[in-house]
């Protein structure tokens, strides 16, 4: 199996994964491009339609590698009725940031729910710019933010007013929110801790103090559209937390989340204080409830069975037969011709992608390991 022979060999794995999703991507791309010029200019709800279909193929190369290639031991819990009717709501999710991969598992737990499809976040202005990944967010309306509040306060009112135009029941939206801007660290905990201390708060043990502006401004500007907001942990049994070179290594792993839901009549849309209070006390029960986690090894309530969905690997391979093969009978036909040299410079390519790519992981891990929280006139602003 070819995830078997992506497991036995790390550097392979990435530089296969890569060129599968790249190339992949970018066929996925001139097929959201095709629908946006003459599915969606007729027809917005079909367009839509038809391009969270798009977008859901090119997130299961990312799912596939945790459900299949790592085989991630994913743990749920909540209550069955709170996930009953998600799949014809407008959600929006806030989530605590623990880990790197904290992107990965969100995918995977929409594809759980069947809402991949729908999924959005807020991302940098300048990610829209990236090829393949960066265009296909552009395509399927994701909120860019460029860290200017002039600027983004009035690109929030037209992106959610866009999201709010969405049907429910044809294209419903699961909107993705890490409040806390940045993934928790030892450094930006310290620098949390001060900026709580400093103004009389209760420091928070597990989780660092959220950045409430942004994230006020998107509910209450989705305003009545919003059905409801979950609020979701995710924690890690073991040890160790799970990076990204591992994880596309294919190394295993253990990951509870905690789904509550919160109807849209409890969420204080209206008054912009009491919903910033609102999101500080989401953060004090994820505090409390990782505690929990810690003693017990598990969430409080109960685990509901989530089965894994096998259109991830489907569409893997599906993915994996479209860009392989070319370049399987491209490399052959190199072979044939005794094109010697071309082989050389391929091998030395894909040899220098992979390195490169595990550069690029392992400095930035190292960056965000180490550095302190962006500035705490920054959580101020937030706040």
């Amino acid at each position: 199996m070819l995830h078997n022979i992506l497991k036995a060999h790390s550097l392979v794995a990435v530089s296969l994964l890569s060129y599968i999703y790249l190339l992949g991507g970018l066929i996925v791309n001139f097929l959201q491009l095709l629908t946006f010029i003459f599915v969606k200019t007729l027809s917005a709800k079909w367009g839509r339609k038809i391009n969270g279909y798009l977008q859901a193929s090119l997130f299961s190369v990312f799912t596939f590698v945790v459900e299949w290639h790592c085989n991630c031991n994913i743990r749920f819990f909540c209550l069955p009725e709170d996930v009953k009717n998600i799949t014809r709501e407008h959600c929006l999710s806030i989530c605590n940031h623990r880990g790197e991969v904290d992107w990965l598992l969100g995918y995977v737990v929409t594809e759980r729910l069947d809402c991949l499809r729908g999924c959005k976040s807020l991302i940098k202005k300048e990610a829209k710019y990236l090829p393949v990944v960066g265009w296909k967010m552009w395509f399927s309306d994701y909120l860019f933010l460029s860290r200017n509040w002039v600027k983004d306060e009035d690109t929030i009112r037209n992106t959610c007013q866009t999201w709010a135009s969405y049907d429910p029941h044809i294209n419903n939206n699961f909107y993705v929110l890490y409040a806390e801007g940045t993934r928790f660290t030892l450094a930006k905990h310290e620098a949390s801790i001060k900026f709580c201390e400093q103004r009389s708060i209760e420091p928070f043990r597990n989780v660092l103090y959220p950045r409430t502006k942004g994230a006020v401004e998107v509910i209450s500007r989705l305003g009545e559209s919003l059905d409801c907001v979950y609020d979701v942990v995710f924690a890690f049994p073991g040890p160790d937390i799970p990076g990204t070179w591992s994880m596309l290594s294919g190394k295993s792993t253990n990951v509870d989340v905690y789904f509550r839901r919160i109807a849209a009549g409890d969420v204080p849309k209206d008054d912009k204080n009491a919903l910033a209070e609102f999101i500080v006390q989401q953060f004090r029960n994820k505090d409390e409830l990782l505690d929990y986690h810690k003693e017990h090894h598990s969430f409080p309530g109960n685990q509901v069975v989530l089965p894994k969905r096998y259109v991830s690997l489907v569409m893997f391979y599906m993915f994996s037969v479209l860009t392989v093969t070319p370049g399987v009978l491209f490399l052959c036909h190199l072979i044939t011709n005794q094109c010697y040299n071309m082989l050389l410079f391929i091998g030395f390519c894909c040899i220098l992608g992979g390195v490169t790519s595990h550069w690029i992981i392992s400095v930035a891990n190292v960056k965000q390991g180490n550095k302190s929280l962006p500035s705490t006139s920054e959580k101020l602003k937030g706040a």
